[in-house]
């Protein structure tokens, strides 16, 4: 296809710009760019390279390669006769074994009617490099200075801080300091030491206390150096500091805790030896006095109802009305208590043995022993834990002796602790000339029960059975299941006449157990002898036993189902 007029207006001009770039020597001796100082370079349509001289020959080996987006749209605008720059142009060059950085500040100006595009490029990789050399270098001084304290100050002749880094200290702003008067920052005012913060003569790792904003003490690790004026004048100081109350703060915990294990120690060393849990609180109790000091110490174990129950005791116990209110306290499920009065303080903690309360420890001081401080907190804490043990400890031993002392079943005494008891109720009655009855207890048609129902339906019977014992007597009087179906009763302050009412009373209240019956026609009932005690007579506790039981056979014999009040000693029976 043939050329029109226009397009070959625009060749003919193209092939002028190349004329003049290579053949007329821009960059040759007196050529127009021959001492400019940078790169030269002038590229056609498409980023062609038309003549570069020395300093160009990175920028034009990067368009050959086609490797610079950036370069190759300016030199478009170039040639739509718009001037572009870029800067930086970063490019890479190979220089042996190693690739240099390069950079350059780039003006690409239309060129020849705008057939060609002039690329002036000014080399700035030295330059970039001392500004990023000195950046880094500002920032490692920053990062130094940063991580040899916590920050950096300057006060001048009068006390004033005058500069603060950036990030403030202690909870105040660098605006809230600079200006502000460095020795109201101090705890103690009075020292006669002289504070970094106006110091003469450089000072090295200096400790002062000073106040955080928020009220609360630091401890400061200070280094400072004097300044002066152009005339060798004092004129203020310059310095770092580093917040070491953390450090502080652990050394003196530290020497909290050597504290609360001598302590600890002690108390346990007194009380280690005693094997017997209820020894063992006296032992604390008395031990507490003495260490802390305190005024007196009391131990408290919680029952099964939730009541507690005072289980050691030494020294003297406040007042009720400051006592018995913090514990109510701590029964309610508070953990601590301290109380303040005038006639002294008072300090009480639950005590737990596997996350489970179990008692309290009570600590009183009167006012001329004072408050109780964080020490003692933390050392009675650590006492009560061991008192939450003894606790449990004491709780478990009295369980073994009630297990070891009780029926399983029934709950009610056994036979062995039921005959030790009566030895010794009998023989205190018979001092004090109380009187009292014996009651021997036995089921009727029991045995068919088990027969035709089975065992278990049998201990549901005897289950019932001591249920109705516990609801028919009083607290001190002894029920015991002797063995078998045969139970028994010690009742005291009873006359003879009573006794009798009491056992038709517990064979009116047993008449429920008929719906345990094992045949309807043999229903279960009662038969009970009573053999009461006269101080007067000199009868044993087995001859009391032995006449009561005579009395229930002879309800056996007689039909069952009913009482029977045993005679006198030698007497015939009723």
């Amino acid at each position: 296809m043939a050329k029109g007029p226009a397009r070959k207006t625009v060749d003919e001009a193209y092939d002028r710009a190349v004329e003049e770039a290579v053949d007329l020597g821009l960059f040759a001796v007196g050529g127009s760019f021959e001492r400019f100082p940078g790169a030269v370079l002038v590229a056609g349509r498409n980023g062609m390279v038309l003549a570069a001289n020395e300093s160009a020959a990175p920028i034009a080996a990067l368009l050959q390669q086609g490797r610079s987006e950036d370069l190759r749209a300016a030199i478009h605008s170039a040639l739509s006769g718009r001037a572009a720059q870029i800067n930086p142009l970063l490019l890479a060059r190979e220089d042996g074994k190693r690739t240099v950085g390069l950079a350059y500040d780039m003006a690409i100006l239309p060129w020849g009617s705008g057939t060609a595009a002039l690329l002036l490029g000014r080399d700035i990789t030295l330059e970039r490099s001392l500004r990023s050399a000195l950046i880094e270098s500002r920032q490692r001084y920053k990062d130094l200075v940063e991580a040899s304290s916590d920050f950096a100050w300057e006060a001048d002749a009068s006390g004033r801080f005058i500069f603060v880094s950036a990030q403030g200290a202690l909870g105040y702003s660098a605006a809230e300091l600079v200006g502000a008067q460095a020795l109201d920052l101090l705890v103690d005012t009075t020292s006669d030491q002289e504070s970094p913060f106006t110091t003469r003569a450089p000072v090295q790792e200096v400790e002062m206390w000073v106040k955080r904003s928020d009220g609360e003490s630091a401890c400061l690790l200070a280094t400072a150096l004097p300044l002066s004026g152009p005339d060798g004048e004092w004129c203020g100081a310059r310095g770092l500091c580093r917040n070491i109350t953390a450090e502080r703060t652990h050394e003196a915990a530290l020497a909290g805790d050597r504290n609360r294990e001598r302590l600890l120690a002690y108390i346990l060393g007194i009380v280690r030896d005693e094997m017997d849990p209820a020894h063992m609180l006296h032992a604390a109790a008395g031990a507490l006095v003495p260490a802390l000091p305190a005024t007196g110490a009391s131990i408290y174990r919680l029952d099964e109802s939730g009541a507690l129950i005072c289980v050691a005791q030494a020294g003297t116990l406040p007042p009720d009305d400051v006592l018995e209110p913090a514990l109510q306290r701590i029964a309610d499920g508070e953990e601590q208590v301290e109380q303040a009065v005038p006639s002294g303080a008072l300090f009480a903690k639950e005590t737990r043995f596997q996350d489970e309360r179990n008692g309290v420890l009570c600590l009183w001081r009167n006012g001329a022993i004072g408050p109780w401080h964080s020490e003692d907190r933390f050392l009675l804490t650590e006492i009560a834990g061991q008192i939450g043990l003894a606790n449990h400890q004491f709780t478990r031993q009295q369980a073994l002796e009630e297990a070891s002392s009780t029926d399983p079943l029934t709950g009610l005494l056994n036979r062995r602790c039921f005959v030790e008891a009566l030895e010794d109720r009998y023989m205190r009655g018979a001092e004090q000339r109380r009187g009292a009855a014996l009651f021997f207890i036995d089921l009727d048609n029991f045995k068919l029960v088990n027969d035709t129902h089975g065992h278990q339906r049998g201990d549901m019977v005897l289950a019932a059975l001591a249920r109705i014992l516990h609801e028919q007597t009083r607290s001190r009087d002894l029920a015991a299941r002797l063995g078998g179906d045969e139970f028994a009763l010690y009742v005291e302050d009873i006359s003879p006449d009573a006794a009798e009412r009491k056992g038709r009373e517990l064979i009116l209240a047993a008449e429920g157990l008929k719906e345990y019956s094992g045949d309807p026609g043999r229903p279960l009932g009662l038969s009970i002898g009573i053999a009461d005690c006269d101080p007067d007579r000199q009868e044993t506790p087995d001859e009391l036993v032995e006449r009561a039981d005579q009395a229930m056979y002879a309800v056996k014999r007689h039909g069952k189902g009913g009482v029977s009040l045993a005679p006198p000693p030698g007497k015939g029976r009723r």
